[in-house]
């Protein structure tokens, strides 16, 4: 570990690989989350051959996702986070996982890149008006799922709207990807959440301390870590640091999940399949994994019916 590094329990020997951070400040009233996403939102890019406003709009996504699954406590939980407007990209579908393993895929990976300014790509041009949906399986009977509108398509804010709309909490998010020649160089995140025993002098704070705060990519690339950038938004020396852990992009999908996912299609559509001598070739929408079944791999899936 870097010696000017931060110690948290659980991080990891290269504070410059993908990982979360979860504090406590401010004499207990907020949750403090950083996460460093380079790496995971750069693999995305690759599996799905992004342009760069679709990069931009996919990695924030994904790394807001990955903020607000933080919570989750059984290895068996899972998140689905839906992004649906009516701009060019069209949506995005992205399932994290427990131990902070995230997979995603946009609806259109190939769209226009637009600019606010040089070098700041215009991601609410992209994604437009529409709706954030979070649905949350933990073990429950049904799942939970919260829906709001878009706000701004910008996508921190939409997540800090989320927030304060579906589960009364609320909170400071920040989001980025930073692109150079196409390539994710930089992504990460900051989400603050006011815990119910925060005042209005807390609130008065944290507004004055997100006023102005540098973007978090340009604290990435200047080396601060995820425990840095907490430390420099909160400049609380009494801030609890709880935990890290790694993140990674990870997809759990193999040829039995698919052929489950072939048998929805019925009877008659596999008897339809299984008429081609060659067989059918399917493909994982978030990693690309290709499987290929045989005409006698489409019989056993009828018989099983």
């Amino acid at each position: 570990m870097a010696k000017d590094a931060y110690y948290v329990p659980g991080m990891p020997e290269d504070v410059n690989s993908d990982h979360i951070v979860k504090a406590e400040g401010l004499e207990g009233k907020v949750r403090a989350l950083a996460i460093r996403t380079t790496a995971t939102c750069e693999k995305a890019r690759q599996i799905h051959d992004t342009t760069p406003a679709a990069t931009a709009a996919l990695g924030r996504f994904m790394t807001g996702s990955l903020l607000i699954a933080s919570n989750m406590k059984g290895d068996t939980d899972t998140q689905t986070t839906l992004l649906k407007g009516d701009g060019p990209l069209g949506g995005i579908t992205c399932v994290c996982d427990f131990g902070n393993k995230v997979r995603a895929y946009p609806i259109n990976a190939k769209i226009e890149t637009k600019y606010h300014k040089p070098g700041k790509i215009d991601v609410g041009s992209a994604v437009g008006n529409g709706m954030l949906t979070i649905i949350r399986d933990i073990g429950l009977k049904e799942p939970y799922v919260g829906s709001v509108e878009l706000i701004s398509g910008e996508i921190a804010e939409d997540f800090a709207y989320y927030l304060a709309k579906s589960e009364q909490t609320k909170s400071i998010v920040a989001l980025g990807v930073l692109l150079e020649k196409g390539i994710v160089t930089q992504a990460g995140g900051l989400m603050i959440q006011l815990l119910p025993n925060a005042d209005d002098k807390t609130i008065d704070y944290l507004e004055q301390r997100a006023s102005g705060f540098p973007d978090i990519t340009f604290l990435l690339g200047e080396g601060f870590s995820p425990a840095q950038i907490i430390d420099l938004f909160l400049g609380d020396p009494e801030a609890i640091y709880l935990e890290a852990d790694p993140v990674s992009f990870s997809c759990p999908c193999s040829k039995e999940k698919m052929s489950t996912g072939l048998i929805t299609l019925g009877r008659e559509e596999l008897n339809n399949l299984a008429q081609d001598p060659k067989g059918i070739d399917t493909e994982c929408h978030f990693c690309g994994s290709k499987y290929h079944f045989t005409k006698e791999d489409i019989e056993e899936l009828i018989k099983s019916i």
